[in-house]
Formats: C-alpha cells, sequence, structure tokens
C-alpha cells in the first residue's frame, strides 16, 4: 500500500514537471533571448522579498491553525502550525485538486501530540472559514474590478465565473442543505436518482452516507464556531492577508524583473492572480501543472506583453509553487526524521 501511495507521488511529480516543461516550451519558444535576459538581471534585493512575501503567506497559514488548534490543546506551538502548513503545501501540489493535504496534515497532527478527532475537528474549521473567505474576497475582488476585467478579458469572462462558481458552491451548497431541508431532501432524493440514471453515480446508499457524514460534521464545527467568535474573526484575518499576499506575489516579481509598474497596478494585479486562481477549479492535475501557466500568460500578456508576462509567470510559479514543495517535502523528511529519533529513544 505504501508502495503503491509513494508510486503515485512519484508519478505525480513527473507529471507537474512534464507539462510545466512543456507549457514553458510554448511560452518561450518565440522569445527565448528576451526572458532569458530578463531573468539574468533580476533585482536580488526583490527576488528575497518575493520569498518573504512567500514564507509570510504559509506563517499566517500556520496561525490559523495554530489557533484552531489551541481550542482543544492549548499548548500547540506557533512553529508546530508552521510545519504543518509547509507539509500541508507539499502534498497539496503533488496530488490532483490538492486532494492530499488534509491527510498529510492529519499525519503531522499525530506526530505532534495531537487527537486524529481533534486534527479532523480542527481541518474542518480551517476548511469552512478559508474557504468562506476566499470566496468572499474574490467576490469583492470581481466587484470592485469587474469593468476592467470586462474590458481586457470579457473572452474569458465565463470561465472565471464558473471557476468562482464552483468554488462557492461547496461553502454555499453545505451550508444550504443544512439550512433548507428542502434542498437537502431534493439532493439526496430527485438529484441522486438522475445521476444514478446516467451512471455517475453507482452506489446510491454510499453516497447518501457520505452527505449525511460531511452535513453533521459540517453543522458540529459551524456550531463550535459560533462559539468562539473572537477567535474566527483572527482566522478570517489570517486568511484574508494570506490571499492578498499570495495573489500580491506577480507584483512583487515585476519589481524583482524591474518591469516598469507603480503601486497603482496592484489592485489590478491582485485581481488578475486572483482570477487565475479561479480557473484552476477545472484543472485536476497536481498544482494545476500546465493551465496555471498558460491562464497566467494568457490573462497578463494583455496588460504587460507577452515577454513580460511569460518572465513574470516562469519567477511567480518557482517562488509560489515549486519552491514551496521543496521546503514543504523537507519539512515532511524533517517530520519523518524526528518520529523516527523519539521511536529509537522511547
Amino acid at each position: 500500500m505504501k508502495k503503491n501511495k509513494l508510486r503515485n507521488y512519484l508519478l505525480n511529480i513527473l507529471l507537474v514537471i512534464s507539462l510545466s516543461l512543456f507549457v514553458l516550451w510554448l511560452s518561450f519558444k518565440d522569445n527565448y533571448q528576451e526572458i532569458i535576459t530578463m531573468l539574468s538581471n533580476v533585482n536580488i534585493w526583490y527576488l528575497l522579498l518575493c520569498v518573504i512575501v512567500v514564507f509570510l503567506i504559509q506563517g499566517f497559514v500556520g496561525l490559523a491553525l495554530t489557533l484552531l488548534t489551541s481550542l482543544s490543546n492549548p499548548h500547540y506551538r506557533l512553529r508546530d502550525g508552521f510545519l504543518n502548513a509547509l507539509v500541508a503545501s507539499f502534498f497539496h501540489g503533488i496530488t490532483p485538486s490538492s486532494s492530499g493535504g488534509q491527510f498529510a496534515q492529519v499525519y503531522v497532527f499525530k506526530k505532534q501530540n495531537v487527537e486524529i478527532c481533534d486534527s479532523a475537528s480542527v481541518l474542518w474549521m480551517d476548511f469552512i472559514i478559508y474557504q468562506g473567505t476566499m470566496v468572499f474576497v474574490v467576490l469583492c475582488l470581481l466587484i470592485i474590478r469587474f469593468a476592467y476585467f470586462e474590458r481586457y478579458f470579457s473572452n474569458l469572462l465565463i470561465l472565471v465565473l464558473l471557476g468562482f462558481l464552483i468554488n462557492s458552491i461547496v461553502i454555499v451548497g453545505l451550508w444550504a442543505l443544512g439550512r433548507f431541508p428542502k434542498v437537502y431532501t431534493f439532493i439526496t432524493t430527485k438529484g441522486i436518482d438522475l445521476a444514478c440514471k446516467f451512471k455517475i453515480i453507482k452506489n446510491r446508499e454510499k453516497v447518501v452516507a457520505t452527505i449525511d457524514a460531511q452535513l453533521k460534521r459540517f453543522d458540529n464545527e459551524t456550531k463550535k464556531l459560533s462559539q468562539h467568535r473572537a477567535l474566527i474573526l483572527k482566522v478570517i484575518a489570517c486568511n484574508v492577508v494570506r490571499l492578498l499576499l499570495y495573489y500580491s506575489i506577480p507584483f512583487f516579481c515585476f519589481l524583482a524583473l524591474d518591469i516598469d509598474v507603480s503601486f497603482s497596478i496592484l489592485i489590478d494585479t491582485i485581481a488578475m492572480t486572483s482570477y487565475v486562481s479561479m480557473v484552476n477549479a477545472f484543472i485536476p492535475i497536481p498544482g494545476a501543472s500546465g493551465g496555471t501557466e498558460a491562464m497566467f500568460v494568457l490573462m497578463f500578456s494583455k496588460v504587460f506583453g507577452v515577454v513580460n508576462a511569460s518572465s513574470t509567470m516562469l519567477l511567480w510559479r518557482i517562488m509560489s509553487y515549486y519552491l514551496i514543495m521543496l521546503v514543504g517535502g523537507l519539512a515532511f523528511i524533517y517530520v519523518k526524521i524526528k518520529d523516527e529519533i523519539n521511536k529509537a529513544k522511547g
């Protein structure tokens, strides 16, 4: 079983690298010399700023986990939350649709002396708050910069809105199922019957049981959160800062590459990066590799030109994905080695 998992992870990493190299080739083949020149003249201080921003993001993810875990484990430390966040980023990055991160987090929590039931509760609360915050932040960006987006990217509007809908429907759907019995009845009867008719669902009872279990967990965690409003606000603040920093990374990459931009373009950069993230909902490949790079170049080149967009995309992807993947993988190795040492001592 472990060998199969390891093989799948290695295949996923190989897939990520292959797709990324293919998209890089497409992006660079017509402007290779100009892009290499830009990258070779990168400003080391702004590059360092990019690295700091990337790790600040992980710090805020870790802080949110620490705050939530402290409800059941008051002595849980920020450095433990930071380590957990790094490992989660690695497994999110090497599994399709970021599906493996939470399983890895449960493993890390266990090694940090957090009970499985407590870690499952923390991850559910973290998911609820993050998903809700992310939907709200992107909705604000869509409203604030809709005219700008429609002007430059009208042909991509449907993709972005569908991606936003997919991201929204998860959290809104769970809320609606729990809030409105008629919605739940429709989904678990006519909705599932229709899916079974078209062979989308094979085991009706299993799906209904899964929905019931997820709704029960969602209801339990939302009730728990409602008793800790001050903590919720702190975790929401962590997620808002985390998202805005993540969406801002391309702007810092512009500065590192000495692309002539002013701070007035920052909000547009944040908005465009959030739109790229929305389209990732359609890409069930580890790290949304290939599609993310292509979408970034397609969108940013309309404003900044192909050479600038391609150069920024490479630096942005290295900073926001490959660097964290590398450090997250090392963090997981550290957890494993530390666990083996503790077993040997004990």
